[in-house]
């Protein structure tokens, strides 16, 4: 029932949520800080937009996608919209399917300009876009937390553990995109608060782990997923890949170039963490299931 289609469309949901999120809320401010911008600005920022939006907006399909593939009927899913009941699926469906039509027609007025899309109602999909990148994220927690039968995942410390990694993601995406994209935030002035935000997300994702793994080793009934965890294969995944890759490492690297008041010469905590996000989510599904 969770294998690596669910894993991936974990994975990607929640990093296409997190993108989505920071990328509506750096748009926010910036109008907001800066109604009289100069062109400069102005130009750089669009084009990390007309970057951002469209990735994520595939991004968030190719997580869809996983979904209905790992289905195998993928009418199912159409009766969820046809045949709605009041339900943790119903509920995640619905989020995901609106965050993509938000993110598609925000990508159509940053790459193609469209009069029709700009001006307010360009900033009223944006201002919509924030809480439902937000639902997105946090479905992807409760959409495990909601199977009452796996004691492991029974734990509200998931839902937020897999929230702030989804955030982690985001922006580790955000600043891979601008790496590619030659630097744009060197223009905004951004990349030091970004790499500020990610370390507080970081702090924020290994508090969460931490309570994730108190309360799995409290439950009883979990015991059957920490003996999971502490089998060799299992345990090198979840401390290399999910607690270093998408913890440790990324913190240590980005403080060191905060201290050290650089710019980062190449993007390999971003990478790393993207890694360790999907480790995580691979480490929880298979101690779950064992």
């Amino acid at each position: 029932m969770y294998g690596t289609l669910i894993i991936a469309y974990l994975f990607l949901g929640g990093a296409a949520g997190g993108s989505f999120l920071v990328m509506a809320l750096w748009s926010l401010a910036f109008h907001q800080r800066h109604p009289h911008r100069s062109d400069e600005l102005r130009g750089a920022f669009r084009s990390l937009k007309s970057i951002v939006y469209p990735l994520s907006t595939i991004v968030l399909a190719v997580a869809l996608s996983c979904l209905l593939w790992d289905l195998e009927h993928p009418r199912r899913m159409m009766l969820i919209f046809l045949l709605p009941h009041p339900t943790v699926l119903t509920f995640g469906a619905a989020s995901l399917a609106l965050l993509l039509l938000i993110g598609l027609l925000l990508s159509l007025a940053n790459l193609f300009h469209l009069r029709i899309l700009g001006g307010r109602i360009k900033a009223a999909l944006e201002l919509l876009c924030v809480p439902v990148a937000a639902l997105a994220m946090g479905y992807t927690g409760v959409f495990l937390y909601s199977n009452l039968g796996v004691p492991l995942w029974h734990t509200l410390t998931l839902i937020g553990l897999f929230f702030f990694s989804a955030l982690s993601s985001g922006l580790s995406v955000i600043m891979l995109v601008d790496y590619l994209a030659q630097g744009q935030t060197r223009s905004l002035n951004a990349l030091r608060p970004l790499q500020r935000w990610h370390l507080a997300c970081l702090l924020l994702e290994g508090a969460f782990l931490v309570a994730f793994c108190l309360s799995a080793w409290l439950n009883p009934s979990a015991a059957l997923a920490i003996e999971t965890l502490l089998a060799p294969n299992v345990l090198s995944t979840a401390l290399v890949g999910a607690v270093g890759f998408g913890i440790v490492i990324p913190f240590l690297l980005e403080s060191y170039t905060l201290l050290r008041k650089e710019q980062r010469a190449i993007p390999v905590s971003d990478f790393l963490c993207l890694i360790g996000a999907f480790c995580l989510r691979w480490s929880v599904i298979v101690c779950g299931v064992h």
